[in-house]
């Protein structure tokens, strides 16, 4: 009987768990092997997601403040240009919100239209931002000086990113063409056209003799729909 016994004990030992430490944490190991070793495993995981969470946030918080220290009104640059242009202090350019005409549904536009006033109050020139399209990397934009009386006096790169070259030699070629043309005359310019208002796009560079034809053209237009010159 007491041979019995014993087995019965020794049997339940042999099937009872085992709990043995190792590395901080309890190793529950029974008669088929060590159970997984997760008891940290969710705490764990919720620290990392809330490190994460914490530099994610800081990460936001500096980029924000990065973005508020360097950022550069696009009117207060652009009228400190026209200024220093004109040789006028920056009071006598005014941004004109009421030039800012753009045909319906066009990807020619004018972005901001600044006046520059004589020390009299009398308009001088007016200089357009105008973004063209067709460009063979992007828009390109460009500013437009217009006199007040409705001639160009001046085109001036602003932004572009066009192929190395093909920018500057589109200028260097039809520049002059634009330049003391008054706009007053004509609806546009036309690409290939062969009247007073035509321009010719430049071997190899058809694409950038598009977009700066087209941004000048917006500018055109914003100039005559504001003096009532086309309807």
């Amino acid at each position: 009987m007491a041979d019995i016994m014993d087995k019965k004990e020794n049997a339940t030992s042999a099937s009872a768990a085992t709990v043995l430490p190792e590395e901080g944490y309890k190793c529950v190991k029974t008669a088929d092997g060590p159970a997984p070793k997760n008891r940290f495993v969710t705490k764990d995981i919720v620290m990392c997601v809330v490190v994460l969470v914490g530099i994610a946030l800081v990460a936001g918080v500096l980029l924000g403040v990065m973005n508020w220290v360097t950022y550069v009104d696009p009117d207060a640059s652009i009228i400190g240009e026209v200024a220093s242009y004109y040789s006028v202090s920056s009071d006598l350019v005014v941004k004109s919100e009421d030039r800012i005409i753009n045909a319906d549904g066009s990807k020619d536009v004018v972005l901001g239209c600044y006046t520059v006033k004589d020390k009299e109050g009398a308009d001088v020139a007016y200089v357009y931002y105008t973004s063209g399209s067709g460009g063979k990397a992007s828009s390109l934009e460009l500013l437009v000086h217009i006199s007040a009386a409705g001639v160009i006096t001046d085109i001036e790169e602003y932004s572009q990113s066009e192929t190395a070259g093909y920018f500057k030699k589109v200028m260097d070629a039809n520049k002059s063409k634009y330049v003391g043309f008054d706009v007053t005359s004509i609806d546009g310019f036309e690409l290939n056209g062969e009247g007073d208002n035509g321009i010719d796009a430049v071997s190899n560079a058809t694409k950038t003799s598009t977009g700066i034809n087209n941004a000048v053209n917006a500018a055109v237009y914003a100039f005559n729909h504001y003096s009532g010159v086309a309807e």
